[in-house]
């Protein structure tokens, strides 16, 4: 068992099989490089990645798929194997975050990349000029809508 304690949602115990590795950490953020999600309140829509390293570094993050089937662009699989990740079974999660005036945004951008089976990941940058690292959901969503809800901020 890994004890955290001080994150933003208590002293928590996780399993160590439930840990995620990026190699490269995370964009602005390349020393924490070992996460888990947690669910607080239940599966629902939105997970926290939480770090092993940071107790206080944790984004709230929901499904890629959530933003329909053509993202992301190139596909989960072509991104992995240029991540050099397995592709059996993988995860695509996009951060989101809460922004004054502008309700939700989601970095459609820099995706995250997870073989499930390995527990490894990568955060991928994708082609600026189709993403957005602020995309705006629209009013009434909850990251669980097509992408047609995100818009280019």
């Amino acid at each position: 068992m890994i004890r955290l304690v001080g994150t933003r949602f208590g002293d928590i115990e996780i399993e160590e099989a439930s840990e995620i590795v990026f190699s490269q950490g995370l964009f602005g953020f390349p020393d924490a490089r070992r996460f888990v999600l947690l669910y607080p309140g239940g599966r629902g829509h939105v997970a926290w990645l939480q770090s092993l390293e940071m107790a206080a570094l944790a984004f709230p993050v929901v499904d890629g798929s959530a933003f329909g089937p053509n993202y992301p662009r190139p596909s989960a699989e072509q991104l992995a194997h240029d991540a050099c990740l397995g592709a059996t079974d993988l995860a695509v999660l996009v951060i989101i975050a809460a922004k004054k005036g502008a309700g939700v945004i989601a970095n459609m951008l820099a995706p995250l990349i997870i073989d499930l089976e390995s527990r490894k990941g990568a955060q991928i940058v994708l082609d600026p000029q189709r993403y957005s690292a602020a995309a705006q959901l629209r009013a009434g969503t909850t990251g669980t809508e097509s992408q047609e809800s995100a818009t280019p901020a």
